[in-house]
């Protein structure tokens, strides 16, 4: 498969015909074949092949850009598993170079990005400022050392099962690439999905049935717990709610990392949306 590329172009005479708009010159260079495969094999990026009538290959690669390449017409851009067109009348006698992720990327919204990751991180930020006072409070009633030793142990529990297994390998990454997929620009998602982005992110709807009733089930664990634990004395609620300070501080700050690093990175993290079959939006494609 990897040599059907390289075969068609040659398949007349042997030889790779390239052919310039500009000059009309005709050249053929057999060298093209060999570094055609060296490019399919270490390069990840695209090579571009112009398919009108006769097979065509363009040589020496210049700097097109990639939003223009997904918007044009004429040439066919193989990849694997991807095509995309751009127009004949623009090619030149170069090797069309372009990065996969970028060329097939719809428009999305930053502020809508900013808006659903910000949301979430100000829905946490606020749990967190409620129960710091509490606590403050509940750990002066502290006054022997096994309980300060019960309170470093739920602080490390709560730290790895909440902050750890909990938002930096489940929530957070989800959140990030929600909000990625809510941000798309497309005319089939309605705006009440953007209007309600933060829950969008969370999971709150437009998932799978099991990614929904997960998230209503958490949140409702979640607040049962609360009513639970306000029924503890001092200062046994206040080691609990530590924890759980831990735990939201520690999801926070994964979200805010995750956030940046997609955007620097220009794409989401490698995690499931878990959107739902029947979607407008584009789901990004996880990497092995």
């Amino acid at each position: 498969k990897a040599l059907l590329p390289m075969i068609l172009p040659i398949w007349h005479g042997g030889m790779v015909t390239a052919h310039s708009r500009h000059t009309g010159q005709r050249r053929f260079c057999l060298v093209c074949a060999v570094l055609l495969l060296w490019t399919s094999v270490d390069s990840p990026s695209i090579t571009a092949f112009v398919t009108p009538k006769a097979s065509l290959l363009l040589c020496r690669p210049p700097r097109i850009g990639a939003q223009s390449i997904a918007s044009r017409k004429g040439i066919a851009l193989r990849a694997v598993g991807e095509t995309a067109t751009v127009d004949v009348d623009e090619a030149t006698d170069d090797t069309a170079t372009v990065d996969v992720g970028k060329a097939f990327s719809p428009k999305r919204s930053r502020l809508v990005q900013a808006w659903g990751t910000v949301g979430v991180i100000s829905y946490l930020s606020f749990g967190v400022a409620k129960v710091v006072p509490i606590v403050l409070e509940g750990l002066g009633a502290i006054d022997s050392a096994w309980q300060w030793g019960l309170l470093a142990i739920t602080l490390i529990f709560f730290a790895y099962v909440e902050g750890y297994k909990g938002f930096q390998n489940g929530f957070s990454p989800r959140v990030v690439s929600r909000a990625w997929i809510v941000s798309e620009e497309t005319a089939d998602a309605p705006l009440w999905h953007k209007v309600l982005a933060p829950a969008f992110c969370i999971g709150y709807f437009h998932g799978t049935f099991k990614r929904v009733a997960t998230s209503w089930g958490v949140t409702t664990v979640i607040f049962a717990v609360v009513i639970g634990v306000k029924q503890l004395a001092n200062p046994y609620r206040a080691i609990i709610d530590a924890g759980v300070i831990v735990g939201l501080i520690w999801g926070i700050v994964s979200i805010i990392v995750l956030f940046a690093s997609s955007l620097q990175n220009d794409r989401p993290p490698d995690f499931d949306p878990a959107l739902p079959e029947e979607t407008p939006y584009t789901a990004p494609k996880i990497c092995d």
